[in-house]
């Protein structure tokens, strides 16, 4: 009698921080419908890898919770933890995931990665509050993919002071970033906008529009990826290319 209302898909998400707000907001104003978000916060504190280690090291209790909801797909939410992990126990991360679980298993930079390159980025300019060690880190993954980070532009700052900001004045300073980066990077394929604190996709459309040019988001990449891997991806007319386009 209620079928039409039962979620067809549902994402397990591991997300970074203690308290989550940003991410369901954004994610319930783009995903399709029937698709349920089930989110385990997992506390983190500060950019550090001793700080994601911890948060890791109860990875297993994470996965079984998240099992008990009958979830379709497990991943991990964020790009910060990756970049300051590296490549290796990022993979082995993953690979870990898949096999407790039986499910398929990705990241946020995962997703962010194959898009670019399914868009055909051979070149990014990157907007984000990350250190220079982690824009080098992001790098890495970036390139294993075929997409060389060109410049960008970037205010580093610590999560506790950036969660504090209102989310007006989060996504005007994306939109200034977003800008000056197109701007001092003119060869640029498309500028990432890193980070789940903000809201992004409003910003990604108006910079699209202005420079008639990629703009990446998390979240827009997540929901096209995870769909994929699913069988459940269409086009979502009137949001940015990532999830417009085919």
């Amino acid at each position: 009698m209620f079928e039409a209302y039962k979620p067809k898909y549902k994402i397990g998400c591991l997300q970074p921080g203690a308290v989550i707000d940003v991410s369901p907001y954004e994610f319930y104003r783009l995903a399709p419908p029937n698709v349920m978000a089930v989110q385990i916060g997992l506390g983190l504190v500060e950019f550090s890898s001793q700080d994601v280690e911890r948060i890791f090291a109860p990875l297993d209790k994470y996965l079984d919770q998240l099992m008990d909801r009958s979830v379709d797909l497990v991943m991990q939410n964020g790009v910060p933890l990756p970049i300051l992990i590296g490549i290796e126990k990022h993979d082995r991360m993953i690979e870990h995931m898949h096999k407790r679980t039986g499910l398929p298993a990705t990241t946020t930079v995962e997703c962010v990665v194959k898009t670019a390159t399914e868009f055909g980025v051979k070149k990014v300019a990157v907007v984000n509050k990350w250190t220079q060690e982690m824009n080098e880190s992001l790098g890495r993954f970036f390139a294993r993919g075929g997409t060389q980070i060109i410049g960008g532009a970037t205010q580093s700052l610590h999560p506790t002071d950036f969660h504090k900001i209102d989310s007006g004045e989060h996504m005007e300073l994306a939109y200034r970033l977003g800008k000056q980066a197109f701007l001092d990077n003119p060869d640029c394929d498309a500028v990432y906008i890193g980070g789940g604190s903000w809201i992004a996709e409003p910003v990604a459309q108006l910079l699209e529009e202005e420079f008639s040019k990629l703009v990446l988001c998390n979240q827009a990449s997540v929901i096209r990826q995870v769909m994929k891997t699913l069988g459940g991806w269409a086009p979502r007319p009137g949001h940015s290319r990532v999830l417009s386009q085919a």
